[in-house]
């Protein structure tokens, strides 16, 4: 039964399913949420894809209904990316207006931009990794000679007596079944971190499920990972199971901040670079390098915290070149020699003109 009837006399607003880049007025179609016609509202060279409905909670539904709108928002994303790179949106944003619309895509327009530049030719791709404990346990219990002593203590002893070596016993098998578990992981992740341009890991949502792992990888890439999951299939079979979805709009690798505007996340990238508030692209250029040879993870195995400050300096690096390729586009070529990176000219320098 639903619990939030949908009325079409309520207030409209405008449900936005993704960002595009796009300078051109477009209709998609009677394919949106209560089969409601798709178009875009465009700001500069990016555009909202979005469709008319009523301002609601959709928390209020029940999962029939709930089920139903998730599953049209991903088909839209998916009927869109048949043309386009897209930066998807998380299910049920709905602004009240295409002037809010408009607000949304000007507040984070650079975010919106660098995703986009990310996630351009390219689609994602998840990846379930699922086991069955008991055989892990059983195999276990048959190869390792450290089970195997305490398993033959333990037979010898029995009652209280035994107890002490039971709890060793029981500890040493979980510390062996995670130190699998571990190098499963790890082996998988390799595998096809290989071929991808960004990885990251899911929450789980399954008991026998020891990693969910999504890949941002190439389009013209998908037969190879095709054939690295086949590889992965025959090298773990009957030890691991996979379950494989793609190519799917890349949700995992489009995170936008909405309470960032552009100043702020312009802001933190020039402090963490170390740059003044007036810079030239040479000077970014040259601040980015020193930081890049400070921080490579090759230097330090690729792996810990210096690897996380390697991928913050990347991401400060894209978002002040997107920032001068910005300003470049909308003032014009050559007419500006430096940068100013204050709230008041960023904000102005990225506004329609």
């Amino acid at each position: 039964m639903t619990t939030a009837s949908i009325d079409t006399s309520e207030k409209e607003g405008k449900y936005i399913y993704s960002v595009i880049k796009e300078n051109e007025d477009r209709s998609f179609g009677l394919i949106g949420i209560n089969n409601q016609a798709v178009d875009l509202v465009r700001y500069q060279d990016i555009a909202a894809v979005v469709s008319h409905t009523p301002m609601m909670n959709f928390d209020r539904l029940d999962k029939t209904d709930l089920t139903k709108h998730v599953a049209v928002h991903q088909k839209v994303n998916e009927e869109i990316m048949k043309e386009y790179a897209v930066v998807p949106m998380a299910f049920g944003i709905i602004a009240p207006s295409h002037d809010e619309v408009l607000r949304i895509l000007e507040k984070a327009y650079l975010q919106f931009k660098i995703a986009l530049k990310n996630v351009t030719g390219k689609a994602e791709f998840v990846v379930h990794v699922l086991w069955d404990p008991k055989k892990v346990i059983e195999e276990l219990a048959h190869t390792d000679p450290e089970i195997q002593g305490l398993k033959q203590e333990l037979s010898s002893r029995g009652g209280i007596f035994g107890m002490p070596t039971k709890l060793k016993l029981g500890k040493l098998v979980h510390q062996k079944i995670e130190t699998r578990k571990q190098e499963y992981i790890k082996d998988v992740h390799a595998t096809l971190n290989a071929i991808a341009k960004d990885a990251t890991f899911n929450k789980l949502i399954d008991e026998d499920m020891i990693a969910n792992l999504s890949f941002l990888v190439e389009k013209v890439k998908e037969p190879e990972l095709d054939k690295k999951m086949q590889e992965l299939g025959k090298k773990y079979e009957g030890k691991l199971r996979f379950k494989y979805i793609g190519p799917m709009s890349a949700y995992s690798f489009s995170n936008i901040n909405l309470g960032l505007g552009n100043f702020e996340i312009i802001d933190e990238a020039r402090s963490l670079l170390g740059l003044g508030e007036k810079v030239a692209f040479d000077e970014i250029k040259r601040a980015y390098h020193a930081l890049a040879h400070q921080y490579h993870p090759d230097k330090y195995g690729g792996e810990g915290e210096t690897s996380e400050k390697m991928k913050k300096v990347n991401e400060a690096y894209n978002i002040l070149e997107n920032y001068c390729q910005s300003c470049g586009e909308f003032m014009g070529e050559g007419k500006i020699q430096k940068y100013s990176l204050k709230r008041e000219d960023v904000e102005n320098s990225l506004i329609i003109k």
